[in-house]
C-alpha cells in the first residue's frame, strides 16, 4: 500500500464456464428462481474465509477482511434476446446481493466487460451486453464504488496471433488475460486507495 506495509493478499477464484448471470448466477433480487452457481459462490467465500486457519495453517490467527470482488462473464447472455435485455438489472442486483450476502455492503466491485471480440463485435445482443457492464458503474449508488474495465481493447488476433481460434476464450491469448486481470486488480485497488485518500482529509471539528 502507499504506506509501505505489507498485506498479505488471498483470491478466491470461481470459474465456471458457459454460464449465464440470467440462470445459473441469477441473483435473489432479480426474482425468479435464484441460480444455483449463485448460491454456490456464495457458499463457497463464506466457507473459505471461515475456515482459513485450516486451509492454510501458517495464517492461524491473522484476520482477513473481503478488499474487492471482480466480475467477468457475459457471453452466454448475448445469446439470448431476452438474457441480453435483462443483463444490466441483473448486473445491478448482482452486485447489491453478493455485498448483502457476504456482510460486505461497501465491498468494491470491478466489472470487465465481454469484449473478446474487440471493437468489431457485430452481434446486437452482445453489444447491449457490453454496454451494460459499461453502464452499471454509472449508477449513483455505485459511484466511487464500482469500476467497469471496457476490455475490448485487450482483444487479439485469432491463430496464428495467438495459441487458438477460440474467440469466446479469447483466443487462448495470456496478454488477453494478463490485461483483464491487471486491470481489475488495479481498479479495486484504485478503489481502495481513494477510500483511503478521503478518510486521510476528513476533518473532524468538535
Amino acid at each position: 500500500n502507499e504506506s509501505g506495509n505489507q498485506s498479505k493478499a488471498l483470491l478466491l477464484k470461481i470459474a465456471c464456464g458457459g454460464k449465464s448471470l440470467a440462470v445459473d448466477f441469477r441473483p435473489p433480487s432479480s426474482g425468479g428462481e435464484v441460480g444455483t452457481f449463485y448460491t454456490s459462490m456464495i457458499a463457497m467465500i463464506n466457507n473459505t474465509l471461515a475456515d482459513i486457519g485450516n486451509i492454510y495453517p501458517n495464517e492461524v490467527g491473522r484476520s482477513f477482511q473481503l478488499a474487492g470482488f471482480a466480475w467477468h462473464q457475459g457471453r452466454n447472455d448475448g445469446c439470448d434476446d431476452k438474457m441480453a435485455k435483462e443483463y444490466e438489472t441483473n448486473l445491478a442486483n448482482l452486485i447489491r446481493d453478493v455485498r448483502k450476502d457476504l456482510y460486505a455492503p461497501n465491498l468494491p466491485f470491478a466489472v470487465a466487460a465481454t469484449g473478446m471480440v474487440g471493437f468489431t463485435e457485430q452481434s446486437e445482443r452482445r453489444k447491449e451486453v457490453i454496454e451494460a457492464e459499461l453502464d452499471v458503474s454509472k449508477y449513483p449508488e455505485f459511484e466511487g464504488n464500482v469500476v467497469s474495465v471496457d476490455t475490448r481493447p485487450f482483444a487479439r488476433d485469432p491463430s496464428p496471433a495467438s495459441p487458438t481460434d477460440f474467440i469466446y476464450h479469447w483466443n487462448s491469448n495470456a496478454e488477453s488475460y494478463w490485461l483483464i486481470g491487471q486491470n481489475l486488480g488495479r481498479s479495486i485497488m484504485n478503489i481502495i486507495l481513494e477510500r483511503q485518500r478521503a478518510e486521510d482529509q476528513t476533518v473532524v471539528v468538535v
